[in-house]
């Protein structure tokens, strides 16, 4: 789609819709005049096309940082299962002696988990587990949400290149039609200079929004995405954020499962450092034999081992997990002020983003190459100076490239709602761990 097309629906806001209305001259006869009045916009939409879906997809399975983060999972998880295992294995000894009693035997010693110490690592493993898959999930949203921005950053400096190159040409076209008139004599050579500048400037901001553009594109590359297979950023915009917040939104968010999880394993590191400072028995019986020259008789002991936690009684590992538990809580209630404080700040910012867009969708617009040919018209009837005729000019394209802007922290906007919120999966219409199934 062209951008003379695509500007047919946008508008100048506030002064700038005045100066539409005086924005009326062509050198070559415009296409169709354009409607008054754009088209409504569309519905807000509830889900993400599946195109977007399929293409965050894709990105998340070849991202590095996701696979770090899975792959943390499934060490966390496999931790998990160990400390399911028993304590302590079982000890065979063999032993032998010559002298003037010789004495063969053999024995197997085991030691008993007598406090209950595995069933306390069992708890850790397990909300470790739990902490790890909730940052993997953090990692794929904050990887989602980069690329989705990048995404509409893109689309959007794509669009203001297009219309960038618009710019340039309408200039290229003035300045060649005012050395004209200047070679014959119809503008002095202040007028001829200024159309020059002019599209020496044009040229110099082209520059700067292909360097936008670069911006964009490494953006996109850096989080796996491929600006060359994007799919069309959607026209109708999402709907407005839900306000206050429920608490079970907040409450969904990876980084207060994290941060829960987190917790409950250093309440966890509790209860372990108090099992260690119970002494574990281990329990040995041997049998054998023993020979005294003619004289042979059969060997049978028992023993039983207790350490003394005499020199070291392990209290300071207690106290210290206590104070890390202390401090986990703490975490966890830091991140629910704070989560709750940008949720509710992202929704009021979307919000107010997205009613500026309808605005300008709805409002009265035309196109920006006929706007420029009316008041080429004009100027070429001395009804406008040069430099009226580049105010003009220059105050209606501004303000459409800043419109398009817009359009990108729209995007923006939603994304950090998204993160807010932690509703990416739903939007997208898979669970996360749907969306990053290897095919």
């Amino acid at each position: 789609m062209s951008v003379r097309t695509r500007a047919r629906s946008r508008v100048l806001w506030l002064a700038a819709s005045a100066s539409v209305c005086l924005s009326v001259a062509a050198a070559t006869p415009p296409s169709e005049s354009a409607s008054p009045f754009a088209a409504a916009p569309p519905p807000a939409i509830t889900q993400a096309p599946p195109a977007l879906t399929q293409a965050l997809r894709e990105v998340w399975a070849r991202n590095p940082a996701v696979q770090a983060a899975e792959a943390k999972a499934a060490a966390a998880q496999a931790r998990s299962q160990a400390a399911a295992q028993p304590l302590y294995n079982p000890e065979v000894e063999i032993g032998a002696e010559r002298a003037d009693v010789n004495t063969r035997s053999v024995g197997i010693s085991q030691t008993l988990d007598w406090s209950g110490k595995r069933r306390a690592r069992v708890g850790v493993g397990t909300a470790e587990w739990r902490a790890a898959e909730a940052e993997r999930d953090q990692i794929r949203q904050d990887i989602g949400l980069q690329w989705l921005g990048g995404y509409a950053a893109f689309q959007v400096a794509s669009e203001q290149v297009s219309l960038g190159n618009e710019r340039v040409r309408i200039l290229e076209q003035f300045a060649a039609l005012a050395q004209r008139r200047f070679t014959a004599g119809d503008i002095p050579s202040l007028e001829r200079d200024l159309a020059e500048l002019a599209l020496q400037e044009a040229r110099a901001q082209q520059a700067e929004l292909l360097a936008d553009q670069a911006q964009a594109r490494r953006a996109l590359a850096a989080v796996g995405g491929d600006a060359a297979t994007l799919p069309e950023l959607p026209r109708a915009l999402p709907p407005e954020a839900e306000l206050p917040i429920a608490d079970g939104l907040i409450e969904a968010l990876p980084a207060i499962r994290q941060a829960r999880a987190e917790a409950e394993a250093a309440q966890a590191r509790i209860t372990v450092a108090e099992r260690e400072r119970r002494a574990d028995p281990t329990v040995s019986l041997s049998t054998g034999r023993v020979t005294d020259g003619p004289l042979r008789d059969n060997l049978l002991g028992v023993t039983l081992r207790i350490p003394l936690f005499v020199r070291n009684s392990y209290r300071a590992e207690v106290t210290a997990a206590r104070a890390d538990a202390d401090q986990a809580d703490g975490l966890v209630r830091d991140r629910q002020l704070r989560a709750i404080a940008e949720a509710n700040e992202a929704g009021a910012a979307y919000n107010a983003m997205h009613d500026a867009w309808l605005a300008w969708e709805s409002s009265r617009a035309n196109r920006v190459g006929d706007r420029a040919a009316l008041l080429q018209r004009l100027w070429e009837a001395g009804e406008l100076s040069t430099a009226d005729y580049l105010v003009q000019l220059k105050q209606s394209i501004d303000t459409e490239l800043t419109a398009t802007g817009l359009r990108a922290r729209v995007w923006q906007a939603w994304a950090d709602w998204l993160a807010a919120t932690g509703r990416l999966s739903a939007w997208l219409g898979a669970a996360p761990t749907d969306l990053t199934d290897k095919e």
